[in-house]
């Protein structure tokens, strides 16, 4: 949970380029994840990413 945090507070801090370069580099099998206002773009990445932890944590 700390992690998702940092992560949102990293994001809410970026630019609004910096923040759509960083979705475009680090999600790029999710094409619609850097479209939008800024704000919807960091609550898809901080979504995505505990998705992806609920789902690493039922598998194991």
């Amino acid at each position: 949970m700390k992690h998702l945090l940092e992560l949102e507070n990293k994001l809410s801090n970026m630019t609004t380029d910096e923040i759509y370069n960083y979705a475009k580099e680090n999600y790029p099998e999710e094409p619609n994840m850097w479209m939008g206002k800024k704000k919807l773009v960091v609550r898809r990445i901080v979504n995505y990413e505990r998705n992806k932890m609920n789902s690493e944590e039922n598998t194991e």
